[in-house]
């Protein structure tokens, strides 16, 4: 009985895995091009917008998102009962949520630069608000990877404490991982991205606005 769901959890992540390889693939291809295009520009010493430096990192915060999500299958599928797997897999897993709140931050601040590109207001807040994006983009950027190491590390923390390391493989320590999962779910989701995602909404939403009164503009002339 054990073994037929050992052999289904193996089915399980083999199916898994399969997509990851096939997303990692043609990720790789199109954050490639981004990066190789806003890299080879900038060799070129041509002018590189604030909207392009805020894509070539968030490019490579995806990249690297993908190959630690595809690296934690890999060895939770065929190495799981290793000595060390358990390790790497905590390892694996801080490297992943810190690529992915990176990621998150990075859109944020790429939808707040358009948004402040494309709205139409004159406020001396909105245009100071350009300003500091234009002159601070790598400040910013360095701030949201910062603040994404952080977030990072308090999501090892919360493994370490609540998964033990020399763990035996069976339901108690399926219902232990379960459980840190759930905690660490709730930290995303409340305190680690709660307040880029407002940002992002925030700013899709006044993006989205200036469009919809600019089309009306349009028609109505």
């Amino acid at each position: 009985m054990a073994d037929s769901t050992q052999g289904d959890t193996d089915v399980l992540y083999m199916g898994l895995l399969i997509p990851a390889l096939i997303a990692l693939i043609a990720g790789l291809v199109i954050h490639s091009f981004i990066i190789g295009v806003n890299v080879t520009d900038w060799w070129k010493g041509r002018s590189v917008t604030p909207v392009d430096n805020i894509l070539t990192f968030l490019g490579i915060s995806r990249m690297c998102a993908q190959c630690a999500y595809t690296a934690y299958l890999f060895v939770d599928t065929f190495i799981r009962n290793n000595l060390y797997s358990h390790s790497s897999l905590v390892i694996m897993d801080t490297v992943y949520a810190f690529f992915i709140y990176a990621s998150i931050w990075l859109t944020s601040l790429l939808s707040i630069d358009l948004c402040l590109k494309i709205f139409n207001f004159h406020t001396r807040l909105f245009l100071y608000l350009r300003g500091v994006i234009a002159h601070r983009t790598i400040y910013l950027i360095v701030a949201a990877v910062l603040i994404s190491a952080f977030n990072s590390l308090i999501h090892l923390l919360l493994t370490i404490n609540q998964v033990p390391y020399r763990g035996i493989y069976n339901t108690t320590r399926d219902n232990l991982v379960m459980d840190c999962t759930y905690h660490n779910l709730i930290y995303s989701f409340t305190i680690g991205t709660f307040f880029p995602l407002f940002f992002y909404y925030i700013s899709s939403a006044l993006l989205f606005s200036s469009l919809y009164h600019h089309i009306t503009k349009m028609k109505i002339m």
